[in-house]
């Protein structure tokens, strides 16, 4: 086989040239390979791809060199503009100053919308803004906002058609502002203040309590009242305040002193005899035929205190009192006196009293000539009293021969002590701020309200407050419910405090 370098050498191979070698994969026979299957066989594990060369060419502003590549090169890029570079690459790919020759073709807008395609000139106006010039360098001022308008946002209360341009403001919230009940309001420059015009103080109301009274009818729970005494009626000052006890000597008692038209005090004890005229009559009466012995000032013998008549022998057959006058008489028959028939007319059920003392069949003996004495005692149960008081039941007269009996007639008019009705009224007082009274609701316990019964009077109201529609409470309400034990009749009150405003 003839040496390899001894063939002659070809210094431009083609991919198409043959070379020889030998075929493992073919039982190691002698083949011939092309150039080209060679370099695909190396090419293939590097995953190159099929490209085997890379070429280059030109566009109208791009020239690049460097090509073609077919195993290793560097591409250089760059503009094939003709002229001497300067500041504006013209059109037609070749370097020149700016000029004012040709359309720059600059659109124009308006907020958006389109005024030009292409601009020809501009013309700058307006206060404040100025455009100067050197040679062709034209600058254009404009002077900073001092204080302006750069959009309108809305508040509360406030609406905007829009933030920038033609604004239209309008007010979404308070339009009025109009004084409610107990409110007034003041302006000046446009500065409105508003005032409570109510009580200054914290006195809501005041009412008449226990035994007491509003003396006119101009006088009001809340305002200017004027408190008296009661006299008349279930909430009179007596009967309210009865706490029924035995009076003492030395309980005091006020009255009206005449002489000074002052009111002043006393004991019962030291109130004189002469000062009831009605009482001292009656005693006295009752004393006009009473032996007395006030006039005995012997100190020798005994004062006298009590005077018996008798008969000798009944005088014989006791041990005398010294203290006792006796009087012996003659003896005379004794004649026994009864009280039949009694005659009860008194008006009211005999079960409301209780009779004692001389009942009919009752008897009083002595003899002719002598005074004979019944006395009833009519005494009602608790809870009643003689309206008319009892008549008749003293019975009193000379015992006569033959007089056997003696008639008596009760008369009188029984009664319940009254227990006056109480009624509670009720009375709602509201103090709520920020608002009218439409602005609120009252409900369920309103003024004019009553509860009735017997002193005392245990009463409970029960009055609820809302806001009306476009309103609300800020603060509260507050409600003190009326609620208490009255012994005569009155006006109770609730009270409601707050404030309103209106709903957002």
């Amino acid at each position: 086989m003839a040496i390899i370098y001894s063939y002659p050498l070809d210094n431009t191979p083609q991919l198409a040239d043959l070379l020889l070698g030998t075929s493992i994969s073919d039982g190691d026979a002698t083949k011939s390979f092309t150039i080209g299957s060679l370099v695909a066989l190396v090419d293939a594990p590097a995953s190159v791809g099929t490209v085997t060369s890379v070429a280059t060419a030109n566009s109208t502003f791009i020239s690049i060199t460097g090509g073609p590549i077919t195993n290793a090169g560097t591409l250089t890029a760059s503009l094939s503009a003709g002229g001497t570079p300067n500041t504006f690459l013209r059109g037609d790919n070749q370097w020149a100053p700016a000029t004012t020759s040709g359309s720059p073709n600059i659109e124009v807008f308006d907020e958006g919308t389109s005024i030009t395609p292409a601009a020809a000139s501009f013309n700058f106006t307006g206060t404040g803004v100025t455009a100067t010039n050197v040679g062709d360098a034209v600058t254009v001022n404009v002077p900073a906002l001092v204080n302006g308008v750069l959009s309108v946002n809305p508040g509360t209360g406030i609406t905007t058609n829009a933030t920038l341009g033609d604004i239209i403001v309008t007010n979404s919230g308070v339009i009025d502002l109009l004084p409610g009940d107990n409110i007034g309001i003041a302006s000046a420059a446009g500065v409105f203040t508003v005032t409570a015009t109510m009580n200054a103080g914290t006195v809501q109301s005041v009412v008449a309590g226990d035994g007491l009274v509003l003396q006119t009818a101009q006088s009001t729970i809340t305002s200017t009242p004027t408190i008296g005494v009661q006299y008349t009626g279930s909430n009179n000052y007596i009967l309210v305040g009865q706490d029924l006890a035995v009076v003492d000597g030395n309980d005091i008692i006020a009255f009206n002193q005449t002489s000074s038209s002052n009111v002043k005090s006393t004991t019962i004890s030291t109130i004189p005899i002469a000062a009831l005229p009605l009482v001292q009559t009656y005693i006295d009466a009752g004393d006009a035929d009473t032996i007395k012995s006030n006039t005995d000032n012997f100190t020798t013998t005994p004062v006298v205190t009590n005077v018996i008549t008798l008969t000798q022998a009944e005088y014989t057959a006791l041990t005398p009192d010294t203290s006792t006058l006796y009087v012996i008489a003659a003896a005379s028959a004794a004649i026994t006196t009864t009280l039949t028939p009694v005659t009860n007319s008194i008006s009211g059920s005999a079960a409301n009293y209780t009779i004692t003392g001389a009942v009919n069949g009752s008897t009083f003996t002595g003899v002719a000539g002598e005074t004979y004495l019944f006395t009833t005692i009519v005494t009602p149960n608790a809870g009643y009293y003689f309206s008319i008081p009892v008549n008749g039941n003293i019975v009193s007269g000379t015992i006569a021969a033959g007089t056997t009996t003696v008639a008596q007639a009760l008369t009188g008019t029984l009664v319940a002590i009254p227990t006056p009705a109480v009624t509670a009224t009720l009375q709602v007082v509201t103090n709520i701020q920020g608002g009218p009274s439409s602005g609120f609701i009252l409900g369920d316990s309103l003024t004019g309200a009553v509860v009735t019964g017997t002193s005392p009077l245990a009463f409970s109201f029960t009055t609820t407050c809302a806001p009306a529609n476009g309103y609300t409470f800020s603060v509260g309400p507050t409600i003190v419910q009326a609620t208490g034990t009255i012994k005569g009749s009155q006006t109770v009150i609730t009270t409601i405090t707050g404030t309103l405003q209106l709903a957002p």
